[in-house]
């Protein structure tokens, strides 16, 4: 996820209070939390923004696009929302996202929020993490491809940048195999055998008697690793 800038402080101020689709799914998920008691009165959930809502509600169209719920999909954006908001609020939006995906919201109206409240940049990395998130348990579908073309145009991101955030993502999956040292036909296992022997020789502490230059050069080849590994790992494991 290193690609992706401090972008989502866009969300600052989007808190649920007027947008219909953060309101109704405030109000809802609100609702579940409480029990649903006659008693109580829900109220939107507190430090899940608008910008989070509607970017629950594009993503769970996307994941449901081909008729089913990949659990890696699921894992994959709750992962991604908790890395760059709030981790204090992982299980309220975990609830709220799992609502979502229960539901059908108004894919044109989330879009629609997004364009209007936010900058192009986030708009552009709104687009990467649908290509992210569509590619994270394998080669992404015709169907999803089209989806996330048409979501790309609806918020004001041209063709040509689109293309770019493809061919970057096809670059980020191949540079991953290769600082591993490893091909996409390898099995996870032998993958994982790899990684392992990479460990023992890059690892600070296997490294005590070289000189401070070369422990700089290790620890950052050791960093590329684990990096990389990770990114095969959710991809093999999806």
């Amino acid at each position: 996820m290193a690609k992706y800038e401090k972008w989502l402080g866009a969300s600052l101020g989007w808190m649920l209070t007027g947008n219909p689709i953060g309101g109704l799914l405030g109000f809802f998920a609100g609702t579940m939390m409480q029990g649903d008691t006659k008693n109580k009165k829900s109220e939107p959930i507190k430090g899940v923004s608008e910008f989070e809502v509607n970017l629950m509600v594009i993503a769970s169209h996307l994941i449901k696009l081909d008729g089913h719920i990949s659990a890696a999909e699921v894992a994959f954006t709750e992962k991604f929302l908790n890395t760059h908001f709030d981790e204090a609020y992982a299980d309220e939006r975990s609830r709220l996202f799992q609502y979502c995906l229960q539901k059908e919201y108004d894919l044109n109206a989330a879009c629609g929020q997004v364009r209007m409240y936010t900058q192009l940049n986030t708009k552009v990395q709104v687009v990467r993490f649908l290509v992210d998130l569509a590619t994270c348990d394998g080669e992404i579908t015709e169907r999803k491809n089209y989806f996330i073309f048409r979501i790309a145009g609806y918020l004001n991101v041209n063709d040509v940048e689109y293309r770019k955030i493809k061919l970057e993502n096809i670059n980020y999956v191949q540079d991953a195999y290769e600082i591993v040292g490893v091909t996409v036909e390898m099995s996870y296992p032998e993958i994982r055998t790899t990684y392992r022997r990479l460990v023992l020789k890059y690892h600070p502490d296997r490294n005590k008697d070289a000189s401070e230059e070369e422990k700089k050069k290790l620890g950052r080849k050791f960093q590329q690793i684990q990096e990389a590994y990770q990114k095969i790992k959710l991809e093999k494991e999806g």
